[in-house]
């Protein structure tokens, strides 16, 4: 009698967990409702890992190391943007032994002075995972990399020389898998070109960094999209419907709607991370947004629910996977690929044209045509 009243409880109990379980989100909105035809991509075009919100040793870094390493094996990668969030959850050990040597040059940009000796930390939590690639991996900055908060290792210094020193430690960072030449600088490759920011210092100033260096990086460097391709890369998306959506005070917008101002209308996307999910979003101006936060820590009780500054989203995930970027002379695509290597949501932008969503095929990127 005690077991057959048992298991109506048990049925109770297993109804109430699976009503708690976080729901695995997918949104597809707008044009990506109704992809347009499949393109062609010409032969030997520029192929790009699209990294954030990585540095962690967590299970879903490892399943994004395999599903890189099979994304590499399938076709390599020429390169690979990883747009912060190296290190978590407190960047580089500011109290470490020589770390107080480092130092930034006159322009605030470059390291005049390494620091002595070597961190583990860079490693284990960036290098080792990403030993697959044949590629230089190139970096951004972001908050966790700088952080000066209250837990982290500040070497008892004060928050903006915490910061300022932490910056300076992946700056002054090398090695085959971590290639950060300055706080911000340009990257050109082949038809690409990619314009590498430090979006702390857009956010809010921090450090002694302000956003009026960033803007004046920014306005020099898109002098050259008129013969390439220009993207630009930085940890913090200027739009986004994830959680960091509520950080979007009127200040904050008003700081990002300077950035995009001063990279006009010659960059044709911005690759970003810290939400950590995948989303392709537009700006009220069209500018086309890719976030492949989705490194090493998801959030999957996401609903995607409300996209800031009148921006529009077209797809997003708390799928674990990364993103893929593909440039050639006539043109450029996107695709977002989950741990297993199955595409969730492509793109193909002819020219200086959007993103526009397309099939996903089953082979390196969008699917091809005769």
């Amino acid at each position: 009698m005690t077991g057959r009243t048992a298991w109506p409880a048990a049925a109770a109990l297993v109804a109430a967990v699976a009503a708690c379980a976080p729901t695995i989100t997918t949104v597809v909105r707008g044009a990506a409702l109704r992809p347009g035809p499949a393109v062609t991509e010409p032969p030997g075009a520029l192929r790009v890992l699209h990294l954030a919100d990585f540095g962690s040793n967590s299970g879903q870094q490892a399943e994004v190391s395999r599903a890189v390493a099979a994304a590499q094996a399938r076709a390599p990668f020429a390169l690979a943007m990883v747009a912060g969030d190296n290190l978590y959850e407190c960047g580089p050990d500011a109290g470490r032994p020589g770390a107080e040597t480092c130092a930034f040059a006159a322009d605030g940009n470059t390291v005049a002075t390494p620091p002595l000796g070597a961190d583990p930390l860079f490693a284990r939590l960036h290098e080792v995972p990403l030993a697959s690639l044949t590629g230089p991996v190139y970096l951004s900055l972001g908050n966790h990399d700088v952080s000066a908060w209250s837990g982290c290792d500040t070497a008892d210094l004060e928050p903006r020389d915490a910061s300022r020193r932490k910056a300076c430690l992946e700056v002054a960072h090398r090695s085959a898998r971590w290639t950060m030449p300055a706080r911000h600088y340009v990257v050109d490759e082949g038809p690409a070109r990619f314009v590498v920011i430090d979006s702390n210092a857009v956010y809010l100033d921090y450090g002694g960094f302000t956003i009026e260096e960033e803007l004046a990086f920014v306005t020099e460097a898109v002098k050259g999209c008129a013969v390439k391709a220009c993207f630009l890369v930085g940890h913090h998306p200027p739009v986004t419907a994830g959680t960091h959506v509520r950080d979007f005070d009127a200040t904050r917008t008003a700081r990002m709607a300077r950035l995009l101002a001063a990279a006009g209308p010659g960059v044709r996307a911005v690759l970003a991370g810290h939400d950590h999910d995948l989303q392709h979003l537009r700006t009220a101006g069209g500018l086309d947004v890719l976030v492949s936060g989705n490194g090493a820590k998801a959030v999957v009780d996401e609903t995607f629910q409300r996209v800031n500054d009148d921006g529009q989203l077209l797809f997003a995930s708390v799928r674990p996977g990364l993103g893929i970027l593909t440039v050639h002379p006539e043109g450029w695509s996107y695709r977002f690929e989950d741990v297993t290597g199955q595409p969730l949501h492509c793109c193909a932008a002819r020219g200086a044209g959007r993103c526009e969503p397309v099939p996903c095929g089953p082979g390196p990127s969008v699917a091809l045509a005769p």
